[in-house]
């Protein structure tokens, strides 16, 4: 393993924006190096500018997408930003990379190729067309993440694999150090209900379901509800008219009053300190940052019953609905508004996540990154430019 200052692990990202999610997962891992052990640095868009903190440090590519509808197109982009990273390689040193998105695998997997060294990637999605996925975890220098159970029953991987490796995402430790939240009675309360989504404003969050299904809700039940969802709305032209439906979609169903999109906030700890129930209504969320801090101060959840959410949100720390149906969900809404003591504590909602915040991830993570470190490549592999 290097012996020349810390670990430094290179994050194929290719984010434009700095919505969290990944970022925020990275920032969480790098929280907790207070040893000094590890170095995180990530490699993004050429247009990337940091929004949120901490800082993170970067590294630029012109190349680089994270995502795209076009499959094709983003082949066509890894082989000029393989190039990119080549170089980047040249001048600086880098122990480990590790791929977060769809866009960067294949980056990965032609530097892996050309220098014979192993690589990581972490899955953060649950893509409808698995075979891409099935076979790169077959390869012999790629080490795969998944980060729920669910995941690698999706993806049918073979779980004897010794280079798979199930890690969950990460919230901040600090999310255990405050104080838990009050639960009020719903039945008896003085004030709105008050819900919270956290995400983006774009069409795969859903919350359009979200708002049919408290239009459904009767009478009675709907005016106690409040619901703030909190995230930017993306640089995307679909996510600037989905938006403008949403609003269009809350004035109709005549729900301005109490359905509010409220933005991005810096204060996210103290919103949903100040809530009832955490709402996500995404179907197949792989690992949600925001719905384990929820549940970290001790709010119980309202969620799909699909990817990562089957595992996290266990029983008694929140309720699950059928994907996509709007009746489902006014369902569970009902059932949390007119049985609110069927949740348990919110001491034992935070039990339910000690074991994803970042200190215990980043352990999980730790030996995988120094075993891929201290890999030696045979000399007969060995390129010339190593």
């Amino acid at each position: 393993m290097p012996d020349h200052g810390p670990l430094t692990i290179l994050h194929l990202v290719g984010d434009q924006e700095d919505t969290g999610g990944i970022l925020s997962v990275i920032r969480n891992l790098q929280s907790v190096n207070g040893d000094g052990a590890f170095r995180h640095v990530v490699w993004v868009q050429h247009r990337y500018q940091e929004t949120r903190k901490p800082t993170l440090e970067y590294r630029y590519s012109r190349w680089i997408r994270a995502e795209s509808s076009h499959h094709f197109g983003l082949i066509l982009r890894s082989l000029p930003a393989t190039y990119e990273l080549l170089k980047l390689i040249r001048t600086e040193r880098f122990d480990v990379l590790h791929a977060h998105t769809r866009g960067t695998l294949p980056v990965a997997l032609f530097y892996s190729e050309l220098a014979k060294r192993p690589v990581l990637f972490t899955n953060h999605n649950y893509a409808k067309r698995l075979g891409l996925y099935r076979w790169t975890a077959r390869q012999n220098r790629l080490h795969t993440v998944a980060l729920t159970p669910n995941m690698v029953r999706h993806y049918d991987l073979d779980q004897d694999n010794p280079r798979l490796h199930t890690i969950s995402a990460c919230f901040g430790d600090e999310f255990l150090q405050h104080p838990l939240v009050e639960r009020q009675d719903n039945r008896t309360a003085g004030r709105p209900v008050r819900l919270i989504g956290v995400g983006s404003i774009v069409g795969w969050k859903k919350w359009d379901l979200a708002i049919e299904a408290i239009r459904r809700l009767p009478d009675a039940l709907r005016q106690k509800i409040e619901f703030n969802v909190w995230g930017p709305t993306l640089y995307f032209p679909e996510a600037q008219t989905y938006a403008a439906q949403l609003k269009e979609q809350t004035a109709q169903a005549g729900l301005s009053n109490q359905v509010y999109l409220r933005g991005a906030s810096p204060r996210i700890l103290d919103e949903l300190r100040r809530s009832d129930l955490f709402l996500l209504p995404s179907a197949n969320e792989p690992c949600s940052v925001a719905l384990m801090e929820a549940l970290a101060l001790g709010l119980p959840a309202i969620v799909s019953r699909s990817g990562g959410c089957v595992d996290i949100v266990k029983p008694g720390c929140g309720l699950h609905f059928e994907p996509d149906d709007p009746d489902s969900l006014r369902e569970a809404l009902e059932q949390a508004l007119l049985a609110p003591d069927a949740f348990d504590a919110p001491a034992r909602i935070r039990d339910s996540v000690k074991d994803r915040c970042a200190s215990q991830v980043s352990e999980a993570y730790r030996k995988i990154w120094r075993d891929l470190a201290a890999w030696k490549t045979p000399s007969r592999d060995r390129p010339q430019n190593s």
